[in-house]
């Protein structure tokens, strides 16, 4: 069960004023919040009082008991503390006292700070303590019965249960002078402009874990209005699945531009592009071949025949045969597409773009083509020949061709042989004077040519969606 904590300097007039009779703000706050137990720092001259005649400990005490509601008293004492306004030192020895209460409480357990007893120091050191938000807590202020500045005598003739009885607060219809001392937490502030700066360098990991930590240092209610959208984020860039976010936040849908089964390759093609923009050209390169592979694959379909429909077969779907040397042996590892080279055999019969594409196979790979194989590998070598072949659009054919002999082949080439440094200077000497910004451009302009309908402000969707989560986090930091 959880339980609330109070932290409390005493000063002047607590526990009860012997000027007006009403609650000091140690003791009004226990009357309202109720802690479970309550953590007293005491100064060398409220030492001696406590030690006279008890009167902290026995007040808290008697409203235990009017509100049958246990409390424990902790006594943190200060026996050499003769000058108690020093700022720097009680902004130092609270600091640590508050920092060990807190290593004690358990995660759902609640700190109290009594920010209006002590000396003005000790209450300047507590606000600074509240606004720099080192520490999960509450903070209260309590206003002066009279609306002015407390006197803060201390009579010889002090009489606990005489000033008890007077109490007005004791009444049922006594007013709560209590408040929540609501101030810019400047940690959390800070942290929080560091997850924008995250944001900005679509590092969405470190954002994520840097909100999570912010739940434990804070509390979870100062970042749940971005959080998730942070998870969302992270996932995104993952290449996983969100449909799940998706359905929970029903307004990152807008930030997904393309839906349906079009959505992965899409994304792929975004991650890719994040890639060079976060300076991780080796992650680049090395994602380009099964993008460039996709695209070509769709422009085929798009523009020359309806491939995957007709002539690719998933292999993962095809049963091999046990005989090891039989001719018709689905191929093994390689790509999870095939040709199906003998129904492109029966359909040539009939039809002459298919006829030219098998075409295609026997003039350009003489050396590796066998008619009576019934499986061939789909690569991004056979789709790229297909369309240099047979493609109607000059401008088309020549990125494709650029793409898969200056850029992917090369690369995959180079790095299948030896560990090297990728760098810009190596991706221009890899492809010809090419660098990742100018293949970028070219991917996008084959995207013209499949299915995938993708309009120029698409390729902001990052941007995008950073702008949307910073504004969930400048919209809680408003509030």
């Amino acid at each position: 069960m959880s339980k609330k904590v109070l932290f409390s300097p005493v000063g002047g007039t607590d526990p009860i004023s012997q000027d007006n009779c009403f609650d000091g703000s140690m003791l009004h706050v226990c009357r309202h919040f109720k802690p479970d137990t309550v953590y007293l720092y005491l100064s060398k001259e409220m030492l001696d009082f406590e030690e006279k005649d008890h009167r902290y400990t026995e007040a808290i005490k008697l409203l235990s008991d009017k509100q049958n509601h246990p409390v424990e008293v902790k006594l943190i004492t200060r026996p050499k503390l003769t000058d108690p306004h020093n700022f720097n030192y009680f902004f130092e020895d609270f600091n640590n006292e508050i920092k060990a209460i807190v290593s004690s409480l358990d995660e759902d357990d609640e700190l109290l700070i009594n920010i209006s007893s002590g000396t003005p120091g000790m209450k300047s050191a507590l606000n600074v303590m509240s606004t720099l938000g080192e520490f999960r807590c509450t903070c209260i202020q309590v206003s002066n019965p009279d609306k002015r500045m407390g006197e803060h005598t201390h009579r010889n003739d002090f009489d606990l249960m005489t000033l008890w009885e007077l109490d007005p607060d004791n009444e049922d219809s006594a007013e709560n002078r209590c408040s929540l001392v609501k101030c810019p937490n400047l940690l959390l502030l800070k942290e929080e402009q560091n997850i924008k700066s995250f944001l900005r360098q679509y590092d969405y990991h470190a954002a994520y874990s840097l909100a999570k930590e912010l739940e434990k240092t804070h509390s979870k209610e100062a970042v749940a209005r971005y959080i998730d959208y942070l998870e969302f984020a992270k996932e995104r860039s993952a290449f996983k699945n969100v449909s799940s976010l998706e359905h929970k936040l029903k307004d990152v849908s807008e930030l997904l531009p393309i839906s349906g089964p079009n959505r992965p390759v899409f994304e792929y093609a975004l991650l890719c592009d994040l890639k060079w923009k976060r300076g991780e050209l080796s992650d680049f390169v090395r994602s380009l071949s099964p993008l460039i592979q996709e695209l070509f694959l769709r422009v085929v379909d798009e523009n020359i025949y309806p491939v995957s429909a007709m002539l690719i077969k998933d292999a993962n779907e095809l049963n091999p045969y046990k005989k090891t040397g039989d001719k018709n042996k689905r191929p093994e590892g390689g790509s999870k597409e095939v040709w199906d080279l003998i129904t492109m055999e029966g359909l040539s019969e009939k039809d002459d773009t298919v006829k030219a594409i098998l075409n295609v196979f026997k003039e350009g790979f003489k050396r590796s083509f066998n008619p009576d194989e019934r499986y061939s590998n789909v690569t991004s070598e056979s789709l790229c020949k297909i369309i240099e072949k047979l493609g109607k659009n000059d401008e088309l054919k020549n990125d494709i061709i650029i793409l898969r002999h200056q850029v992917e082949s090369t690369i995959r080439n180079l790095l299948a042989h030896k560990i090297v440094n990728i760098d810009e200077d190596w991706i221009k000497r890899a492809t010809g004077n090419l660098n990742e910004e100018q293949i970028m451009k070219m991917l996008k302009k084959v995207f013209r040519y499949t299915d995938v309908k993708v309009k120029d402000e698409y390729w902001n969707s990052y941007d995008r969606m950073n702008d949307f989560i910073i504004a969930k986090i400048d919209g809680f930091n408003k509030e």
